[in-house]
């Protein structure tokens, strides 16, 4: 089973080598690697045709490639990993987890990996994807299941009543956790869909009480062989190594968030949009970047498009038609700057801009996924 987020050292010095044979056989992909990756010939202190690579250089190379600095990094990563899996696979609990814990996701995606990870504290999924659709300051669970219905719900047969219920019983268990959970742990992501989450969590603990410890696990990169999109990605272990990096949230973190949720929540787009250009810093340390992104999605000149429209309309320009499951790959791949969409998430798009004549549909299988899409 190929688990990217899984490294093996052995496997790594292999491909190293294969990497350095390449190299000095002139081979077209070797070459473009290194000068991808190897810092002589990424700041041009040497030329290819000058630079005399050794076994070092290439493991550098493959180093920076899987996310880490220096291949002793990576090594001590892989070691890491691989003490952590060991006692996983031993039946070791986390000992440092407190007995009254509760962890909060913005959803499913790591709810088995935490047990499996050696956690034994409950678990809260609250995944109302705030980056779309309407949001006010004062959470209203209606106006919500509404839209998430709408745009969400019945492709899936999924029926409002169910969805109110679901946002409603998780909002209840928000606000009660202060009170029933000693510790509470964020477990959040650097992207626009988990930040904005994440902004709201805290502005509700800045207005209704903070629990004795309120922790968050964060993380934007983590090593592998593809691309770090979220925390599902990762292995238990993965879970159990970001668990050390855990930070305590602070009664100023969740004051200053509150004022983020604020601003995004104002009914004038330009507001946010104001407020974003002349934040300089956060305590929350992917929130800019993360807003940043957010306003790409929220244009407010006349006729401008949302960044993730005018992206799939250069997608389609470089190849027309493709299917709209291989389109929102390669968006992801290829293209998104900051990834923060779902699937279904990604369709509503591909609907709306639909309606507005900017694509069309070839053919409407029963599976979205499969749906050509072209320019008009």
């Amino acid at each position: 089973m190929n688990i990217p987020f899984r490294l093996n050292l052995e496997q790594q010095k292999k491909r190293a080598k294969e990497l350095l044979k390449g190299f000095k056989h002139h081979q077209a992909e070797a070459l473009e690697r290194f000068l991808q990756y190897h810092p002589k010939l990424v700041y041009q202190e040497q030329s290819s045709d000058e630079f005399e690579a050794k076994l070092a250089d290439a493991q550098l190379v493959i180093a920076r490639e899987l996310g880490c600095k220096s291949w002793n990094q990576l090594r001590q990563h892989i070691g890491l990993m691989t003490s952590l899996r060991g006692q996983i696979e031993q039946a070791d609990s986390v000992s440092d987890e407190s007995g009254s814990c509760l962890h909060i996701r913005c959803g499913s995606d790591i709810e088995r990996a935490l047990p499996e990870a050696g956690f034994k504290g409950d678990f809260l999924e609250f995944s109302d994807p705030f980056c779309v659709g309407p949001v006010s300051y004062d959470y209203q669970p209606e106006q919500r299941a509404e839209f998430l219905y709408e745009s969400y719900g019945k492709p899936l047969e999924l029926q409002y009543s169910e969805m109110l219920a679901d946002l409603k019983q998780a909002y209840q268990r928000l606000r009660n956790c202060s009170e029933q959970y000693d510790h509470v742990v964020l477990w959040f992501e650097h992207d626009s869909y988990d930040q904005f989450i994440l902004i709201f969590l805290l502005s509700q603990f800045h207005r209704y009480g903070l629990p004795q410890q309120l922790l968050m696990v964060t993380a934007n990169q983590f090593p592998g062989s593809v691309r770090f999109l979220g925390l599902g990605q990762l292995p238990p272990e993965g879970l159990r190594l970001l668990w050390q990096t855990r930070q305590l949230v602070t009664a100023e973190q969740c004051r200053e968030a509150d004022q983020h949720w604020r601003a995004f929540t104002d009914p004038d787009v330009k507001v946010f949009h104001r407020y974003i250009s002349e934040l300089t810093n956060s305590r929350l340390p992917y929130f800019r970047s993360a807003a940043l992104r957010q306003i790409q999605e929220m244009p407010v000149q006349e006729g401008e498009l949302p960044l993730t429209q005018q992206l799939t309309l250069v997608l389609l320009s470089e190849s027309s038609p493709q299917p709209a499951g291989r389109l929102f790959r390669n968006l992801m791949e290829q293209k998104e700057p900051l990834p923060f969409l779902g699937d279904l998430m990604y369709w509503h798009i591909l609907l709306q801009m639909k309606e507005r004549g900017l694509i069309r549909f070839i053919d409407e299988p029963e599976h979205w996924p499969q749906t050509l899409i072209a320019l008009p």
